[in-house]
């Protein structure tokens, strides 16, 4: 066994004992055995914000039921009422600050999440989760059927399907990093082997696009670009690059896989409406950002901030630090898409405030898991950044974070 192996188990171990995945889509890390093969870029895919969420959120193993939309769930339910939250108390901070220990409280989450290991239902309630292994991400399908990614004792990754009607398909191998598209009725992941594997909540069972994505390991799903797959798919992946180069996007297709080369990207992070936002430049000093489109649409180019993914109305782009380091970003920010920044918190030396995920609850608001002073919340951010508990304050260490939010949060068709 080489020492490469060696290490690759005891990060694996470590990190799977203590933590959750960034994404992707923020690039939700658990792919640590790829990190653990390749140390020497490790600062450099720390750049990546995405790479640190994918750890951030490792819960412990549970079950879980279906709850869709009213439709009728196998076994016996597990429904516990939850009281509505108004906006109460708290302040908030100074402009520019990314301090979370006393907001006001609003409403709950408007999707589905997990918290502690139970399933909570975005119209009051809980339920239990079904999976084999301990839940990473989830992705919520038009349908009402669920794709997990679960993480075994051991830290190696899988792929868990759930029907509508909470039926469970047997665990797959598959890297870390789990997408859904825009309208929510494709998910997709990669298979350890490079093969993208693209699933509709409606067909019987997954099927493979394209042909395999050259490299051995960190080959991570950044988008799925297509509305309906079931005829013709295409979907964007970001692997390692040989050379000079870090990282190589791909295009996969049912014509097949080639590299993505336009824009001079060496990372998609996402796509919507002719617009596609990406990375020009990752360095262990920091990275650059690029969205362009189409026609008359000039785009932007920026070193302040890396983007993540847009509102579901693709007029607003969801940002962080150009470099990341630690426990996850230690700001947020939200850009439209002619380059005008709506607003920056950054956490200071009084407030060390962390955000380790986020996903769009609708146009105009992010819900992002915060750790701060020992504590996880879900705070709710607007395009004004203005900021708000939508899941107030728990107790629990900084790798503990107890919360899973859906990939993808809401679809723009919601």
């Amino acid at each position: 066994m080489s020492k490469n192996d060696d290490l690759t188990r005891t990060l694996t171990r470590e990190l799977g004992d203590r933590t959750r995945a960034m994404d992707g889509s923020m690039l939700h890390l658990a792919d640590v055995k790829g990190r653990a093969r390749s140390i020497r870029r490790r600062r450099t895919a720390a750049a990546v914000v995405g790479v640190a969420a994918a750890v951030a959120v490792i819960v412990p193993s549970v079950s879980l039921m279906s709850h869709s939309n009213g439709k009728p769930e196998p076994g016996p339910a597990t429904q516990t009422p939850s009281q509505t939250q108004t906006a109460t108390d708290g302040q908030q901070p100074p402009a520019g600050v990314l301090d979370v220990s006393d907001l006001p409280t609003g409403k709950a989450p408007a999707f589905d999440y997990v918290k502690d290991g139970e399933l909570q239902f975005h119209d009051g309630g809980s339920g239990a989760v079904n999976t084999e292994y301990r839940p990473s991400q989830v992705v919520a399908m038009d349908d009402g059927a669920r794709v997990w990614q679960t993480i075994s004792d051991q830290g190696d990754a899988y792929i868990e399907l759930q029907d509508a009607d909470g039926t469970f398909h047997k665990p797959v191998p598959a890297y870390v990093g789990l997408e859904v598209n825009r309208e929510h009725n494709t998910a997709g992941w990669v298979t350890p082997d490079g093969q993208v594997m693209v699933w509709s909540g409606r067909a019987t069972e997954p099927r493979p696009l394209g042909d395999r994505v050259p490299g051995a390991h960190d080959i991570r799903i950044a988008a799925i670009l297509s509305q309906d797959c079931t005829e013709f798919c295409t979907v964007y992946v970001n692997g390692p690059a040989d050379g000079a180069k870090i990282w190589q996007p791909y295009e996969v297709t049912d014509d097949g896989t080639s590299p993505y080369t336009d824009g001079g990207l060496v990372m998609v992070d996402d796509v919507a409406g002719g617009m596609t936002v990406g990375k020009t430049e990752v360095t262990d000093f920091g990275s650059c950002s690029d969205l362009f489109g189409g026609g008359e649409f000039q785009g932007f180019s920026t070193c302040k901030a890396q983007f993540d993914s847009f509102s579901p109305d693709s007029a607003t782009v969801l940002g962080y630090p150009p470099y990341v380091d630690g426990l996850g970003s230690s700001a947020i920010s939200m850009w439209n898409v002619t380059g005008d920044k709506l607003f920056e918190r950054k956490a200071d030396a009084k407030h060390q405030a962390a955000v380790t995920d986020a996903v769009w609850e609708d146009d105009s608001h992010v819900i992002a898991a915060v750790y701060q002073e020992n504590t996880w919340s879900l705070v709710r951010i607007g395009t004004d950044g203005s900021m708000e508990y939508a899941v107030p304050p728990v107790k629990a260490s900084d790798f503990d974070n107890p919360f899973v939010l859906p990939t993808g949060g809401l679809s723009s068709t919601s």
